[in-house]
């Protein structure tokens, strides 16, 4: 297998990363890590548009004829209420969510169409439900999830699964500022029904599946991993 993962040296990417270390794979990741360099299957790379997809693969192309799978861990969370958003920050928060996902997907399908492979994304739980100050993430993961669905529906043919799971909060370096503060950690326990927030490797095994197609008969799903935030509610 050849496998793809953007982002790979974040908190969720490098699980992956790891998590696929005892399968017979070739595994290439990025990083925005200047100290990755020498490390074998690490590209320094840093998202800046849809030319810097384009030249990422440039060089996928010149290690890889196909590619069997692609995990994109690109994201952000940005917390603020519509009126106090500013137009950088919006298009930030839609760029590195929604459209990034949209090259990847554009980039990767030539290399799957004759194998066929499997696509992974990232959304969230805001997604799905109504959260305080999350309109701007909640536009940006909302359209990658209609994304999923459609390419989901217009690649089935050349048997490219498309997904994505849909995360409540996780412990990582993108949620730092959240979960360093007592009160909002304690508070985004409370929201989800289990009582605690996510970590990486409470991700890791379902993807991996899905990723070495374990489950192939997958695919337009999103995947709620969110300790029941977007489905339970428990009484106060």
């Amino acid at each position: 297998m050849n496998i793809l993962i953007v982002n790979g040296s974040g908190s969720i990417g490098s699980s992956i990363v790891n998590a696929l270390s005892d399968i017979d794979a070739k595994i290439i990741y990025t990083t925005n890590q200047s100290n990755s360099k020498n490390i074998d299957g690490c590209i320094h790379w840093k998202y800046k548009g849809e030319e810097s997809v384009s030249s990422l693969y440039e060089v996928i192309k010149q290690e890889f004829d196909h590619l069997d799978a692609v995990v994109n861990c690109l994201g952000s969370i940005f917390l603020k209420p519509a009126h106090l958003t500013g137009k950088e920050d919006f298009d930030a928060t839609i760029d590195i969510n929604l459209r990034s996902s949209f090259f990847i997907l554009k980039e990767t399908i030539p290399l799957m169409r004759k194998h066929g492979g499997n696509i992974l994304f990232f959304s969230s739980s805001a997604a799905n439900i109504g959260m305080v100050n999350h309109e701007a993430i909640s536009a940006a993961k909302g359209g990658l999830e209609g994304l999923v669905r459609s390419a989901a529906a217009t690649y089935a043919r050349n048997n490219i699964r498309v997904n994505a799971l849909a995360l409540g909060l996780v412990e990582s370096s993108l949620s730092s500022s959240i979960i360093s503060n007592p009160m909002s950690l304690e508070m985004s326990k409370k929201m989800h029904s289990l009582g605690r927030i996510g970590k990486p490797k409470s991700i890791v095994n379902i993807a991996k599946q899905l990723i070495i197609d374990e489950n192939s008969w997958i695919t337009g799903s999103i995947i709620n991993l969110d300790g029941g935030l977007s489905t339970t509610k428990i009484a106060s």
